[in-house]
Order: C-alpha cells, then sequence, then structure tokens
C-alpha cells in the first residue's frame, strides 16, 4: 500500500509538471526529503534542491539524489522567511519552473503552515498527513537524523514544545475528527490541555485555507 503511494505520486508528479524544471526548496526535514525524492523518482533530470544557509541536515542522502544549490540569505534580514520565499519566487520565475512546495495535509487542514510559503504554486505531498509522510519516509531510507527532527520542537517551523509533547500521530487524529474521517470519541485519549491547545491554533489558522480572497464579478 505505502510503495503504491509513492508510485501514484511519482506518477501524477510525471503528468503534471510538463516540460517545465522543478525547483525544490529543502530543510533537512521529512516534508522536503519525500518531496525530492519523488521528484527525483519522476523526473530525474528536470528537478534540483534549493538549500538556505550553510547547513543542511543529511546533506549526503540530499546530494545522492540529485543536484542540490546551496543560497546564502542576505546578512542581517528582519523577515528571514519572507526573504527566502522572495528568492525562491524570483528565481523559479527566471528559470520558469515549478516552484515545488513541501506543505502536507497536516499543515494544510491546521493552517500551520508560513503565508510566505505560499507562493509555491506546486505541491506533491500536500494530500499526506504527517504520520504518513513520516512512514514514506522510512520506507525510502530517509536518514534517522531528519527523520527524528520531526518529532522534536522547532520554533523556526512552528512546531513549539507542546506539539512536540503532543505527537505527530495524535495531531493528525485531531485533525481527522475535524475533518470528519474519524469520530468526535476519537479525542477522549487527549488530555484537556492538550485538547484546547490544538483547538485553539485550529481556529487561528483557519483564515489561511480561505486565501486568496477572490471578488466576485459585477
Amino acid at each position: 500500500m505505502k510503495q503504491q503511494i509513492l508510485i501514484q505520486l511519482a506518477e501524477w508528479i510525471r503528468a503534471t509538471a510538463g516540460e517545465r524544471g522543478l525547483l525544490v526548496p529543502v530543510s533537512g526535514g521529512t516534508d522536503s526529503a519525500l518531496c525530492f525524492w519523488l521528484c527525483q523518482q519522476a523526473l530525474p533530470a528536470k528537478a534540483v534542491a534549493v538549500h538556505f544557509g550553510e547547513t543542511l541536515r543529511g546533506h549526503a542522502w540530499f546530494e545522492s539524489l540529485g543536484p542540490i544549490e546551496t543560497i546564502p540569505l542576505p546578512p542581517e534580514q528582519e523577515e528571514k522567511e519572507l526573504t527566502r520565499w522572495a528568492l525562491l519566487l524570483s528565481l523559479s520565475t527566471r528559470r520558469r519552473v515549478w516552484l515545488v512546495g513541501s506543505r502536507n495535509r497536516t499543515e494544510d487542514v491546521f493552517g500551520t503552515f508560513s503565508l510566505a510559503s505560499r507562493v509555491a504554486t506546486y505541491y506533491p505531498i500536500v494530500s499526506l498527513w504527517k504520520s504518513e509522510v513520516l512512514d514514506l519516509c522510512g520506507l525510502i531510507g530517509v536518514p534517522e537524523e531528519i527523520i527524528a527532527s520531526s518529532h522534536q520542537a522547532d520554533p523556526l517551523c512552528g512546531r513549539t514544545e507542546l506539539m512536540a509533547e503532543i505527537g505527530v500521530e495524535r495531531i493528525d487524529r485531531f485533525l481527522k475528527v475535524k475533518e470528519g474521517e474519524l469520530p468526535a470519541d476519537e479525542l477522549t485519549i487527549l488530555p484537556a490541555d492538550h485538547l484546547r491547545y490544538l483547538d485553539e491554533t485550529y481556529q487561528r489558522g483557519q483564515y489561511k485555507r480561505n486565501l486568496p480572497i477572490r471578488a466576485p464579478r459585477f
């Protein structure tokens, strides 16, 4: 079943990317690892990874898949996330390639993705829950240091200490209840403080799902 998901996603990329190349931002996390692997399986001659900064977790593994370009961020930037995505947008526009986003379904439903990341226009793994991403990363041989990072707090990507404590599987279970895929009694395993935190986070992020706001025809 898991192998079939990988095959189907690679086939989707092959069928939809057309003649354009694929620019894949990689951060050393599981989402970008799976994205780059899939893009390389589908279009190995057209997928290029881009990393900002000096150190990329699991660099040797990423490099074994395909080419990686390292781009330094301009010094003393207050809004580094905005700067990073602005540079990616500029690069993808000049090269006329798809700017690949590694947003998964958990982030998409939760609304925890960066607003700046909305400039990405191609989302290969947006249908996968984070727990599915981790399972698939284990299947394709993603290094343990990358997989372990998804279970740790990371304020830079919005994963707080409490979110790491709750865990990926329980967060996905909460969101599946919100999406109507599981019954409400599935939430009884969550402590009250965890449930309150998840619900507050979910409510804060819902406006992102409706962006951009489109005016009607007059």
